[in-house]
């Protein structure tokens, strides 16, 4: 179950990482996301379910490994100078915000957790509107992560849950698009000397 407070929590992180400007800022907001879906996952399947309890592992380890990964990325390619983003910081959280709770209205009630369904919609909002709106590369790794906790927060409220194998294929497909991410973000900045996406919009065949 997905309790009130824990939802705002969640949604407040991935809305975080929509405004906050450094990376390393938003790679520990994730982080802290998963962390406590997954120690919130393993506390409800104690006892009940072994589905539960193997996706909040799954999903702890997740919020260690994936999070440590994309820092050391963000070591070795310090930028110069803060990206500047095409759209300010309010404008994007409230693009964010509306694209999010016009999602969460539309969405027909499939689960029976009210408050789980809602979360789940908000987060896959979110990490898209955060792969849109975000013009460094770590940030758009990030987008994945934040979509890949909404489903995870639906799986969570399902009847059962998720087959341990599923859970442990997605954790690993997860891992290869953020290691395939972060040696993308890291050949732009050797190129380019930035981490900007939007930068390759000026390239030329």
């Amino acid at each position: 179950m997905i309790g009130e407070p824990l939802a705002v929590a969640l949604a407040a992180a991935g809305l975080g990482v929509v405004v906050v400007r450094r990376r390393s800022v938003a790679i520990v907001l994730v982080a802290a996301q998963s962390l406590a879906l997954g120690v919130a996952a393993i506390a409800n399947g104690i006892g009940e379910s072994a589905a539960l309890s193997t996706a909040g592992v799954a999903l702890i380890i997740k919020a260690l490994a994936l999070p440590a990964l994309l820092l050391w990325v963000v070591r070795r390619t310090r930028e110069p100078r803060l990206i500047v983003e095409e759209r300010h910081a309010l404008t994007r959280a409230v693009a964010a915000a509306a694209a999010t709770l016009t999602l969460v209205a539309l969405v027909p009630d499939v689960l029976s957790d009210r408050t789980a369904q809602r979360t789940a919609v908000a987060l896959l909002a979110l990490g898209i509107a955060i792969a849109i709106l975000r013009r460094a590369a770590i940030f758009q790794a990030l987008g994945f992560l934040v979509a890949e906790n909404g489903l995870y927060v639906a799986a969570l409220a399902a009847s059962g849950g998720l087959p341990a194998v599923i859970e442990l294929g997605l954790v690993f497909d997860l891992v290869v698009v953020v290691a395939v991410a972060a040696a993308f973000s890291a050949k732009i900045h050797e190129h380019l000397g930035t981490g900007d996406t939007g930068l390759l919009g000026d390239l030329r065949d």
